[in-house]
């Protein structure tokens, strides 16, 4: 019994310090690993695109702003972000941007 204590008074620390991190998760984890691709979205951005078909397409946003316009903000390949912005979450798209490394940003085309 003295040994299972003192297992777990030294183990308990570093649990916790697994822990850390995951406090601002929103939704439920998936084992779906999902790798959005700029190319890989393009196709689908429309201007019947609405935020719930974005989230069904490509998982829940990595950062998501609701104070005015609705924008989903989605982590893609070379460290790129894929900006879309909604009206709100109803409506359909208003505009979709890629923001590079350096922070420069450039319209994406939403297709007809």
């Amino acid at each position: 019994m003295r040994i299972t204590r003192h297992a777990l008074y030294l183990a308990f620390p570093l649990l916790l310090v697994g822990c850390k991190g995951t406090e601002q998760i929103q939704g439920t984890p998936t084992d779906v690993l999902i790798n959005n691709t700029v190319a890989g979205m393009q196709p689908y951005i429309t201007r019947e695109l609405t935020p719930q078909q974005s989230i069904d397409r490509w998982g829940s946003p990595n950062s998501r702003s609701t104070a005015g316009e609705v924008v989903f903000i989605y982590n893609v390949d070379n460290g790129q972000k894929v900006s879309l912005g909604f009206p709100d979450l109803t409506g359909t798209i208003l505009f979709a941007r890629l923001t590079d490394r350096a922070g420069v940003s450039t319209d994406l085309q939403i297709l007809p």
